[in-house]
């Protein structure tokens, strides 16, 4: 089994697949590791599936209230409310 810092090293590397399929396996045996739910929440956040990585963050955050992954939600809603008014007008 893959350890988190392997993981993270395939995710440093931009082998994001290969660390999501490692990371999924590796949630199944650790379902309660608040890390590897934020790492899980970060590959999503590079994909820009921001429902996802809100779900994933969301379990990081109830595992560990005091971690890092309320920070990376708000800065997801920061993306998403953004609005570029100068867009909307051509």
């Amino acid at each position: 089994m893959q350890t988190l810092k392997n993981i993270e090293e395939l995710l440093c590397a931009g082998k994001l697949d290969e660390a999501y399929g490692q990371l999924n396996d590796y949630l199944t045996n650790e379902p309660d590791n608040a890390q590897a739910w934020y790492m899980l929440g970060g590959i999503f956040r590079r994909q820009q599936l921001w429902g996802d990585a809100i779900n994933a963050y969301n379990k990081a955050k109830m595992l560990e209230p005091d971690g890092p992954a309320d920070a990376a939600i708000e800065s997801i809603y920061d993306i998403i409310r953004f609005v570029n008014t100068d867009l909307m007008n051509p």
